[in-house]
């Protein structure tokens, strides 16, 4: 099972645009940065975790509040061609300020010790489309976590008071 995602945060990648494709098996939790030769899609970067070494994985949501200017010419122009020239004012009117609006984006969080014993997070994006992917990859992948024996500082950090809130 594998998940498409993109990087947002965590990672040396060479091309910050690339698209990541998360997989793992008995051992490690492989990152692979694609890129491409040609037409042909190949493995630019590739990054593992040992699963012993993996504290958790979050698949939630995170809401940005975009605010967008207004078109003032374009409310005008569609104002003028349905009420003529008084249209032509209210419409303009209408397009002062700023309109907001709310973008959610799709997240998965990894949680780790790295090598070096450091507490590391790493951030993906998805698109819509591939959350349900991602949750039954996630699925999979907390069955295999379970089926693991941590290092003894995972075993630590998973054995903690869960926090009363999360903020990303």
């Amino acid at each position: 099972m594998k998940a498409i995602v993109s990087l947002i945060d965590g990672l040396p990648l060479k091309d910050l645009n690339a698209q990541i494709e998360l997989t793992f098996d008995d051992q490690n939790f492989i990152i692979v940065e694609k890129g491409f030769s040609g037409f042909k899609k190949i493995a630019a970067s590739t990054f593992t975790i040992p699963l012993t070494n993996i504290i958790d994985t979050l698949q939630t949501t995170e809401e940005e509040f975009v605010e967008k200017s207004k078109s003032v010419i374009g409310r005008g122009a569609a104002g003028g061609l349905l009420f003529g020239p008084a249209g032509l004012i209210l419409g303009g009117l209408s397009g002062i300020g700023n309109k907001k609006s709310t973008k959610k984006s799709h997240l998965y969080v990894v949680s780790y010790v790295s090598s070096d014993m450091q507490l590391k997070n790493i951030t993906f994006s998805m698109p819509s489309l591939m959350t349900g992917v991602t949750k039954k990859f996630d699925d999979q992948l907390h069955k295999k976590l379970k089926a693991t024996t941590p290092n003894d500082l995972v075993f630590d950090y998973r054995n903690q008071e869960p926090q009363k809130e999360f903020n990303l």
